[in-house]
């Protein structure tokens, strides 16, 4: 942080008012306006950080937290607060004045820019910018904008930028975090021999991968070693580009301008040479290109090669000839790569294709195999128009997919009429009760809602469709949407859907021990009964810490007491006492015990980030809650005085009750 001196050396040069700088002074001065929230999507938390000496929360564990990693360990940023100050906002919405109090995400001073900074996913800010166009817009430069706010901050003489999820690099994120440690150690050093030994070693080898620095065996240093003298500057790596968790992959150069050479290598093309006969393989099925024309190699002869066109007319040419035109480029290699599309169409072909499918066209691939290799050999119980259709097939499909085996699966789906033969009138009021009849809190059963219908269209003397179809109808519906209408969303939770991140960001579980850690409470099945008195002393709680990307469990704490603070510093303590160390993250639910002043400073002490997973999301817990069932079934239910039984107290006599 900056001191008394350095902050006003800082505001004469940017020529700050008074105002301005009785502003800033306010919010350096200030907590945070607001305390952030998990709801059912967003993970918050926060992050201890060295540059502030202070906890900084982040709402989102994809999006501020990304921020906060990027102010933390860029030179240029001076100060940065989180949730820094709450003021009103105003704007047009559909003609009519709009105003609102808002909280910006960071207040951020840098050596040549101070001001407010908001962060939003690129989602989000193209959603707003269409339902308002004065609060969120971009600029000539494609630069998100919010004039509102901006309009806010230019009475001070200050700045407000907005920022999206479009702007992160996930990969300098991932290396950022495994080098923290290395960062923020103020006494990093390697010894000379080790450092002399590695560098003569890159400097022999540019471009050398960090496995395989590591393996070699006349050298004795450390993964360790090569990542303090990357941090360090002697040696280095595009962190922007290379993720260094992959060690196969990641090259390593002594500086900066050898591996921008070896980039500008890479990107430089060589000289095309003639195209040799010899680059062509000559044998059946190979593919090339004469005259613009695409054909196939269909036999090799002693010495005449034979083509094959797409309307398979054949054509011989000499080997003489065929060396002369592929020297003077005239006949070219094609390489087997089919469009995006067809690719994927293929694809869905197998994939849709049943076992008695691939078995019947395995059954047709061995009749018409002999006729392909020129034997005209076709068995006399299947009929010759039927394999000419088959071969048909096999071309086509080897033309449009680059396999023949495609077209010989049966397209059994595709038979028949499969329209709907029930008027739109009948399907549209089916689907209209099924959503405001069936999908209601009365939770109303299938059949009750079918009657309703029944009689509606003999109301409107429209023909109502069958039972079976109403319930297929049904069925057909979204199953978390229909659950959520009947019974709640806490009810729906286990049907909704699983979503794929497709764009890459930093694993859920980390990428090495110690990274993630979940740490959560139970209560064991099972009554202990003290040995000295034959009291009945209840059942114990058990709260574990489980690292999240090996899933070993660091740390146990058994204990009588309900669920509190203490419970969770001495799972702490256990963990150091076991290893020596805590985790970087760990991941909490909402419990109050968990936000708790002398658990977070515990934290915050020892550089240990929190976050805080949605509430009523087991799945985002799944790493202890899983645990949890295991621990009873694999070993409770095997101690005496398990409570399983329990479960169902009617069926439990004075012989087997456990209490």
């Amino acid at each position: 942080m900056l001191s008394e001196d350095e902050f006003k050396l800082l505001c004469l040069k940017h020529n700050l008012s008074a105002t301005a700088q009785n502003v800033i002074q306010q919010i350096r001065a200030s907590e945070p306006v607001r305390r952030v929230q998990s709801n059912a999507k967003n993970v918050s938390g926060f992050y201890s950080s060295n540059k502030m000496g202070m906890a900084i929360q982040f709402e989102s564990h994809t999006l501020e937290l990304a921020a906060i990693y990027e102010k933390e360990h860029d030179e240029n940023v001076l100060e940065y607060y989180d949730q820094p100050s709450l003021f009103c906002i105003t704007y047009e919405v559909n003609g009519r004045n709009r105003g609102h109090n808002y909280t910006p995400d960071f207040f951020v001073i840098t050596s040549d820019w101070i001001g407010w900074e908001e962060w939003k996913t690129e989602e989000e800010l193209i959603s707003l910018s269409e339902r308002s166009p004065t609060r969120y817009c971009r600029d000539k430069s494609g630069k998100w904008r919010c004039p509102p706010s901006e309009r806010y901050a230019e009475q001070f003489d200050l700045s407000f930028r907005v920022r999206s999820s479009k702007e992160i690099n996930w990969i300098y994120q991932s290396n950022i975090r495994l080098l923290e440690d290395y960062l923020l150690d103020d006494e990093l050093a390697v010894s000379k021999k080790t450092m002399q030994t590695i560098l003569d070693v890159v400097k022999g080898n540019p471009g050398i991968t960090v496995e395989k620095l590591l393996s070699q065996r006349e050298t004795a240093f450390t993964s360790d070693d090569i990542y303090s003298l990357i941090v360090l500057g002697e040696l280095y790596v595009d962190l922007h580009t290379h993720r260094m968790v992959d060690v196969v992959s990641t090259p390593v150069f002594i500086d900066s301008q050898t591996a921008q050479a070896f980039k500008f290598m890479e990107r430089t093309p060589t000289v095309e040479t003639q195209v040799q006969a010899s680059s062509i393989e000559v044998q059946v099925g190979t593919e090339i290109q004469w005259d613009g024309q695409r054909w196939i190699i269909s036999n090799v002869g002693t010495n005449s090669i034979f083509l094959k066109d797409n309307d398979d007319l054949t054509t011989d040419i000499t080997y003489e000839a065929f060396k002369t035109l592929a020297n003077q480029g005239k006949i070219k290699g094609i390489n087997r790569q089919f469009h995006t599309e067809n690719d994927q169409d293929a694809h869905n072909i197998l994939r849709q294709a049943s076992k008695e499918d691939l078995e019947e066209a395995n059954r047709r691939y061995k009749i018409i195999s002999p006729r392909l290799q020129e034997d005209y050999i076709t068995p006399i119980e299947h009929p010759s128009r039927t394999v000419r259709r088959w071969i048909s097939k096999y071309h086509n499909a080897e033309r449009k997919f680059g396999n023949g085996f495609l077209g010989l699966i049966p397209e059994k789906k595709r038979r028949g009429n499969h329209l709907d033969k029930l008027p739109v009138e009948s399907k549209e009021l089916a689907l209209d009760f099924i959503l405001n009849q069936y999908e209601t809190i009365k939770q109303k059963n299938v059949l009750s809602v079918f009657n309703l219908y029944q009689e509606e269209c003999k109301d409107r003397n429209i023909k109502a469709c069958s039972y079976t179809t109403f319930c297929k109808y049904v069925h057909l519906r979204p199953k978390y949407e229909q659950k959520r209408n009947r019974k709640g969303k806490k009810a729906a939770y286990d049907k909704e859907e699983w979503y794929w991140e497709i764009d890459y960001k930093t694993p859920r579980h980390g990428d090495r021990p110690f990274e993630i850690c979940h740490i959560d409470h139970t209560e064991l099945d099972i009554e202990l009964v003290c040995s000295k008195t034959k009291r009945n002393l209840g059942k114990p709680w058990a709260t574990f810490m489980v690292d999240a990307f090996t899933r070993r469990i660091l740390a146990i704490h058994v204990t009588f007491e309900k669920p509190s603070y203490r419970a969770c510093m001495m799972t702490l303590r256990e963990c150091v006492k076991r290893h020596s160390r805590l985790p970087k993250f760990l991941v909490v639910d909402g419990g109050k015990e968990f936000e708790s002043i002398y658990f977070e400073s515990l934290l915050a002490l020892n550089r240990c980030h929190k976050k805080k997973r949605p509430g009523a999301k087991p799945r985002f817990g799944t790493v202890c809650e899983r645990l949890f069932g295991t621990a009873n079934t694999m070993f409770i239910y095997n101690l005496l005085g398990n409570t399983q039984i329990m479960k169902n107290v009617r069926q439990v006599t004075k012989e087997v009750n456990p209490m």
